[in-house]
């Protein structure tokens, strides 16, 4: 079964290589490597500092930003199934293999996501994911994914994902900070079965030119336009639990702005009120 792993890259660090090594001593071997240079990266480059001669990678070129990269590897990638992975984060050796195993026995899930862990320099630092809590179940629906998402809080780490390529189809990412809960939410509006696998297979690593850590008002207005998307993708699913997730990451846009000198707070409030309003009628109905 060949598994097309996408990564886009804009420079050449250290993490790259730890990534690419990592992708690299995979369990299951039978995968492709879409390394997709962007911006001023050339391949040649690319080539040059990784130095391998293993024939699982294949290098692509892009337009600037980590969406149109990942966008140009899907549109080149064979496999039937993705993995998508920022240059920077980390699978362990088992990953594919173990996500495959899954999907062996649940041929009718398309999503499987496992557990992951955030880490500063080394994997091995200790870690617990704060909200375990969305793990309890093996298989959930769409509703039920945001339903414990908006209990327990959280997001869902891209390194994590293991997705059947033929339920992307026309699906596109887009040059938000939170693209992977923008594209997530694509995909969960076909309302697929989504495998849950608790065991910590991938890491995300922290620092200091993460996407999230920016604080800039363009930023900020894309971050808003993300969840507008969001919140049209989830409105078919609408209860209290998945409105609570929504409010809490409309606090966090809060405080977003409060450190960006207020920009856009009265717009970020009013949605506070109006996603908090909608949810109380919902419990009194209820």
């Amino acid at each position: 079964m060949l598994v097309s792993i996408i990564i886009p890259v804009h420079k050449l660090h250290p993490f790259f290589k730890e990534c690419i090594a990592s992708v690299l001593a995979q369990t299951h071997n039978n995968i492709e490597v879409l390394v997709v240079c962007n911006g001023e990266l050339k391949i040649e480059e690319c080539k040059k500092y990784l130095n391998s001669s293993d024939n699982r990678l294949l290098f692509f070129k892009s337009i600037e930003g980590r969406h149109n990269a990942r966008n140009r590897g899907f549109e080149e990638a064979k496999g039937a199934y993705i993995q998508f992975l920022d240059y920077d984060d980390i699978l362990y050796a088992t990953k594919i293999e173990k996500q495959l195993h899954q999907f062996s026995f649940n041929a009718n899930c398309t999503i499987c996501i496992c557990k992951w862990k955030k880490f500063h320099k080394n994997i091995s630092e200790y870690y617990i994911l704060p909200f375990e809590g969305i793990f309890n179940e093996t298989i959930l629906n769409s509703q039920k994914l945001y339903e414990m998402l908006g209990t327990f809080g959280g997001f869902i780490a891209t390194a994590s994902w293991l997705i059947d390529a033929s339920s992307i189809g026309n699906i596109k990412w887009m040059d938000v900070p939170n693209d992977d809960a923008v594209f997530l939410s694509e995909l969960l509006v076909q309302q697929p079965s989504i495998l849950m696998l608790p065991e910590v297979l991938a890491g995300y690593r922290i620092h200091s030119q993460n996407e999230s850590a920016r604080r800039t008002k363009e930023e900020f207005d894309k971050l808003l336009e993300g969840w507008k998307v969001i919140e049209k993708n989830v409105k078919i699913f609408e209860n209290n639990y998945t409105l609570q997730y929504l409010l809490n990451a409309h606090i966090y846009l809060f405080s977003y702005s409060r450190q960006i000198k207020n920009y856009k707070l009265v717009k970020v409030v009013s949605n506070i009120l109006r996603l908090f309003i909608k949810r109380n009628i919902l419990n009194l109905t209820n």
